[in-house]
């Protein structure tokens, strides 16, 4: 005898499946090429799953795919444009002191010393900047503008609700070159800045 199904019921009881959406990259440059359901694009060789909203708005064209990019290192998608950011982090990140840091390539690197009351901001040398790195440098490509300001805030030790002092640098500040911020005199203070780079660190002298 034919079963028969309830129709009211299954349509009650049906969950659709879940659509999984990637990322088509060139592997030497992170250029996204494409992006759309993975089903689409089983055959690519170099592919991340990435957040179903963004993919959405790159298939809409409401982010334009040639600002994408992937991180080649840590498979990510970044996304960027002309002088502005789209995606960075919004939080408060404290840069974290060389002592208490596993990071072993950083990207970028701050100096403070006492004597000469100087920081000096470098970018690595990996993302063509002056700090050297140890090891065998391979260079990455920098998705942001040049123009892309970075601000980084002097505070109270531990403490960013005592805001000391703010200065800014822009990435092409930091290319080839590095920037020397003069006359910065506490005793004691942290620096913050809202992410741009995944790791920064400093160092006391």
């Amino acid at each position: 005898m034919e079963k028969v199904i309830d129709f009211d019921q299954w349509i009650a009881d049906y969950t659709p499946p879940v659509i999984e959406f990637v990322a088509v990259y060139d592997p030497y440059t992170g250029a996204v090429t494409s992006v759309g359901p993975s089903h689409a694009f089983e055959s690519a060789e170099y592919k991340i799953v990435i957040d179903s909203t963004i993919a959405e708005e790159i298939i809409n064209a409401e982010i334009q795919i040639h600002h994408c990019f992937v991180d080649i290192n840590s498979k990510e998608l970044e996304i960027a444009e002309i002088r502005n950011v789209f995606k960075i982090d919004d939080m408060l990140h404290r840069v974290i002191s060389v002592d208490y840091s596993e990071i072993k390539n950083a990207d970028i690197y701050i100096t403070y010393k006492a004597k000469n009351k100087t920081l000096t901001v470098e970018l690595s040398k990996e993302l063509g900047g002056t700090k050297k790195t140890p090891g065998k440098v391979k260079k990455r490509n920098i998705i942001w503008d040049g123009t892309t300001k970075m601000d980084f805030m002097i505070t109270d030790y531990n403490d960013p609700n005592v805001l000391f002092e703010i200065f800014s640098v822009t990435i092409n500040e930091l290319v080839g070159q590095s920037k020397i911020i003069k006359d910065i005199d506490y005793d004691k203070f942290s620096v913050y800045t809202r992410r741009l780079f995944k790791n920064y660190v400093i160092e006391y002298k």
